[in-house]
């Protein structure tokens, strides 16, 4: 079977999608052709008159196989039933809504009006209307199949708020076909039942008819797409033929300046370098420092942030504080205008469409007229380029934002090559670092309630003491030792037991202590040695280091009852 090409025609919109659609009707209207068609009875055949101008399957597949399979008998076949699926062909008894080679099973052509390409477009309330229409009429000839019967009970449910209109409609074509005659009634009640068979199948058979996805654009857009299309390829073509004759740089190069981009603002990034997040981490100290010092306007920035201002003006203006300090520094030299002008070209890229036209004429009348409050230092080419744009301004609100762009350039480079190089070298940039970092260093010094211990500072020995003396401490402090002033750590020397605040102890717990007093305490030892003062030894600068081993294992430690007093005096070995 050969079809002949065909496209869809691009200029109207109102014709089908389906270019199938249009090769069918074609071939049906060979078929009904009265010298070449398909064979048709006559009325005189047949004892009803409603069975006129229908076919037999065999004529049928007969003259599909000659015209159109070339002799191909299941080629013909499957045409047929192709044909029936999709409505244009139905057979007379509808209980078998198939295509059969058979000279007893009788179709006729279906009426145009019922084309699937006349009604792409059906709905629910269509079809419960025609459901309505036969359940009104004589239900021995125009009974509801069952999935009928099941379809209307759901569509009455979803029509429930309109229920009585759809009864109306349905009333009204009751009555209009009740006054056709009684041939044209039975024709109509058959073809209007075969197209609700093809568009509302019964269960298990398949429906040719799917209108799938509705396309978003019409014919006539592709034709306008084609002329864009080719406009578009003659511009590529002649950018690309331009392209040809300008320099390049070369790859390595730029992956140089990549590279060393991402080297210059690694120290900066806190996801790449831990030490970027100043003062700390919060995410690992759970401090929130880090937050109120990066926020958008804060008096003290971190000193990072400060530095990052240093590396590119785009930077600065970046950020708002940074922004706002340079805005000061300019305050200072008399230049504020420059930075003024260039935040509110910036604000008509982004404003609404109801204040483009206000921002314009205030931007001309405070920075670009002569002799205006705020005139901006621009020269004479720019400002030309400038007033041109705005007296032929006949282009729509959104690309009329970008009129004052030349002269934003301008005043841009000017600030970025005077006003910032001496913003870096003013004493306001200094004083700002010199804050941040006091700020970090108060917070590091003066950490009040913090989380961590301070560790426990080591003892020093006292000046001669023997070696015995520091065995009872943990650490050995092998350095020089130092001679103490302090009598904070010494008991009382006197006779008289010191008074504790708990005077009443009960006697199992006397008891237990005096136990585990005799029990540590070595034999021959007084038990309240270390209440009595230890003199450190004497030490004479003429000895040698053996000498002075020997003079302190013959001269022992002597313990003295000595008088309350502050002031300790070392012992005189020549006594």
């Amino acid at each position: 079977m050969t079809f002949i090409l065909e496209m869809a025609s691009l200029h109207s919109d109102a014709r089908p999608r389906h270019l199938v659609f249009s090769k069918i009707e074609r071939l049906i209207s060979h078929m009904n052709d009265q010298r070449n068609g398909v064979q048709l009875k006559d009325k005189k055949n047949f004892l009803h008159s409603t069975m006129h101008n229908s076919f037999t399957g065999a004529d049928l597949i007969s003259w599909l196989s000659e015209n159109r399979c070339e002799q191909d008998n299941a080629e013909a076949i499957h045409l047929a039933t192709f044909l029936c699926m999709f409505g244009y062909i139905y057979p007379v008894d509808l209980r078998t809504f198939s295509v059969k080679e058979d000279k007893n099973i009788y179709y006729r052509f279906q009426s145009p009006y019922y084309w699937p390409s006349k009604h792409l477009k059906l709905t629910n309330e269509m079809y419960i209307i025609y459901l309505l229409k036969r359940n009104r009429r004589n239900k021995q000839k125009h009974a509801l199949e069952e999935h009928e019967q099941s379809a209307l009970t759901k569509l009455q449910a979803l029509f429930s708020d309109k229920i009585g209109f759809v009864n109306k409609q349905a009333e009204e074509q009751v009555k209009i076909v009740k006054d056709m005659k009684r041939e044209d009634k039975i024709i109509h009640d058959k073809q209007e039942r075969a197209f609700w068979k093809v568009h509302r199948p019964p269960p298990g058979q398949v429906k040719y008819v799917d209108e799938g996805p509705s396309r978003c654009y019409q014919p006539s857009q592709m034709v306008a797409r084609r002329t864009k299309n080719r406009d578009l390829k003659i511009k590529e073509i002649a950018y690309l033929k331009k392209a040809l004759t300008q320099a390049r740089m070369k790859f390595s190069k730029s992956v140089d300046i990549f590279l060393q981009h991402c080297d210059q603002y690694m120290p900066y990034d806190a996801f790449m370098d831990p030490g970027a997040a100043q003062p700390s981490n919060p995410w690992i100290s759970g401090e929130e420092t880090l937050w109120e010092v990066n926020g958008k306007l804060v008096e003290v920035p971190s000193v990072l942030r400060i530095k990052k201002w240093a590396l590119s003006f785009e930077d600065l203006l970046h950020d708002d504080t940074g922004r706002n300090e340079f805005e000061q520094f300019a305050r200072k030299e008399y230049s504020q205008e420059n930075i003024t002008f260039y935040k509110t070209c910036k604000e008509i890229v982004v404003c609404p469409l109801s204040k483009v036209n206000t921002l314009k004429v205030k931007i001309e009348k405070e920075f670009l007229t002569p002799g205006a409050p705020c005139e901006v230092n621009v020269d004479g080419k720019t400002l030309e380029r400038v007033q041109e744009q705005l007296k032929n301004d006949k282009e729509p609100l959104g690309r009329s934002r970008y009129v004052f762009q030349p002269a934003m350039e301008h005043v841009y480079a000017l600030m970025k090559k005077d006003s910032y190089a001496r913003f870096l070298r003013s004493e306001q940039y200094k004083l700002l670092m010199e804050k941040a970092q006091n700020h970090v260093s108060k917070k590091k010094l003066f950490n009040f309630g913090g989380s961590k211990k301070k560790s426990a500072s080591p003892l020093v020995g006292r000046r001669g003491s023997s070696s015995s003396d520091g065995q009872g401490n943990e650490g050995d402090l092998s350095g020089p030792s130092y001679h103490s002033f302090s009598t904070g750590n010494l008991r009382e020397l006197d006779d008289n037991p010191k008074k504790t605040l708990r005077q009443s102890i009960s006697p199992s717990l006397r008891r237990r202590n005096d136990k585990d007093q005799d029990s540590k305490t070595p034999a021959g030892q007084d038990p309240r040695r270390r209440s009595n003062l230890e003199v450190p030894r004497a030490s004479y600068a003429g000895m040698t280091n053996t000498e002075s081993r020997k003079s302190e294992m013959v001269s022992p430690c002597l313990a003295l009852n000595v008088p309350r007093t502050n002031v300790i005096t070392p012992w005189d070995g020549k006594s």
